[in-house]
């Protein structure tokens, strides 16, 4: 994967080095070390922010952003509270790296997203969004997913799965989290759109053990009812399918890292890849590019793929490629 991101990269840089030639607009979505340099990388730092770094899906991004920074030569800090319900503890990593004056660009995956708008509003640095985007008027890029594009794509799947009806409930993340909340979108848009019925909807903290306690409960009352439950992420999956171990419900994850094994195993049905350690590449890159003073897009999206039986293999040593 690390190659391949980086054939992308120099790839994209080839084509705005050309383009350069004919014209003298270009949109600055080569890599720092591809361009024509605007100071050492060796003297920016950057500091990114994310939700949480107690899963795997999260340790994926922290992978890619610090294999990033070895590929081009910046400094990276990467940091995250303690869970991804402990908003108070990011709010005051932000205000701390703002106030240091140490760093040259920011990368954030924001929990609360208004709070992340307030937080960050007198910004001196650039401010760049990873996984999840916030409304703030100097945020100067979004790198991720639609995640209702990408929920979407995994209702549509057990949809088809279930041959186009069935009952079907939702494990969600963090109420109010947009995260979550564009996910129980998607998922609902893909659901119904493919003749399932949604039963309910539960929110889990994005925590297993509420995952368990969520799905015990469901099924309580809704019992024989329910036959398919799609989630959060893979680790409120993982909880889930822990819950319905025994019967015939699919269970439909959403990250792809720390879910592929599981569907290996049929643990899972499937789980929504949407590009974690590319996630963590590219953010790196483009804060590099911004703290240069390069002009970079304001949407750098990566694409959902779902993983089941059919592919995880083959998604599997693609991961290997590049955790080893």
């Amino acid at each position: 994967m690390k190659k391949r991101i980086l054939a992308m990269l120099m790839a994209s840089a080839m084509a705005v080095s050309m383009a350069a030639c004919s014209s003298n607009t270009q949109q600055g979505t080569e890599p720092a070390d591809q361009a024509e340099s605007t100071g050492n990388a060796g003297d920016v730092s950057i500091s990114v922010i994310l939700k949480a770094q107690n899963s795997e899906y999260w340790n994926a991004v922290t992978a890619g952003a610090e294999q990033a920074a070895a590929d081009l030569g910046c400094k990276v800090s990467v940091q995250g509270p303690s869970s991804e319900s402990a908003y108070d503890e990011q709010i005051n990593m932000i205000e701390t790296v703002l106030n240091s004056n140490e760093y040259d660009a920011m990368v954030l995956a924001p929990l609360q997203p208004d709070s992340a708008k307030t937080a960050v509003s007198n910004a001196s640095i650039p401010v760049l969004a990873v996984d999840t985007t916030f409304p703030a008027d100097n945020l100067v890029s979004y790198i991720g997913v639609s995640n209702e594009d990408a929920a979407k794509a995994g209702g549509e799947y057990i949809a088809e799965q279930l041959g186009g009806s069935g009952n079907v409930v939702i494990l969600a993340g963090v109420q109010a989290d947009t995260t979550s909340e564009d996910r129980i979108k998607g998922w609902t848009e893909g659901l119904e759109a493919g003749g399932c019925t949604v039963l309910d909807m539960q929110y889990t903290n994005a925590v297993a053990d509420q995952a368990v306690s969520a799905m015990e409960g469901l099924m309580q009352q809704y019992p024989d009812q329910i036959d398919a439950v799609v989630c959060h992420s893979d680790d409120v999956a993982m909880g889930a399918a822990n819950a319905v171990q025994g019967t015939d419900i699919l269970v439909c994850g959403f990250g792809g890292i720390s879910g592929a094994e599981p569907v290996k195993d049929g643990t899972l049905t499937a789980t929504v890849d949407i590009g974690p350690y590319e996630m963590g590449y590219n953010c790196v890159a483009r804060a590099l590019d911004a703290a240069q003073g390069k002009e970079i897009d304001t949407f750098y999206p990566t694409e959902p793929q779902i993983i089941d039986a059919s592919n995880v293999d083959a998604f599997l040593e693609e991961l290997a490629s590049w955790s080893n």
